[in-house]
């Protein structure tokens, strides 16, 4: 059963596959306000809303890796910052698709983003970073 604790009001933004303690200048860079923090047996939630109004949420497995995010509002958080030293990969995987909704999926990384101005939604994982017992459909 979760467990939330609400209304914390520290700035917090992960990038994936990094450990969510690093991401001091993220979280300066993002201005996101963290709303709850909801724990499961073998990961944590932290949702929290970036100043544009969209909402993220960043999985963070016990051993203290981001091996998630997800996002839903009206603009895209920032893409880069989000993914990290994914990001290169993502970018090279859609370089030739421009249609929404855009979509990577292999050993290493797995994205879906899709929307359009207003209504965007997404989510992003590394699937060997999944804690074990841990299936992908939490992610969202």
């Amino acid at each position: 059963m979760p467990v939330a604790t609400c209304a914390l009001s520290s700035l917090a933004y992960a990038t994936l596959g990094e450990r969510v303690s690093d991401v001091g200048s993220d979280q300066i860079q993002m201005h996101a306000t963290v709303h709850s923090v909801t724990s499961q047996a073998a990961y944590t939630v932290h949702t929290m809303t970036l100043p544009s109004g969209t909402v993220v949420r960043e999985y963070v497995a016990a051993n203290g890796i981001v091996f998630g995010v997800a996002w839903e509002g009206p603009t895209l958080p920032n893409l880069k910052a989000t993914l990290g030293k994914a990001f290169d990969q993502y970018v090279a995987a859609i370089a030739t698709r421009r249609a929404s909704p855009l979509a990577v999926s292999n050993d290493a990384l797995v994205v879906f983003s899709a929307g359009h101005l207003r209504a965007f939604a997404g989510y992003a994982y590394l699937p060997q970073a999944l804690p074990p017992g841990v299936d992908a459909s939490v992610i969202n």
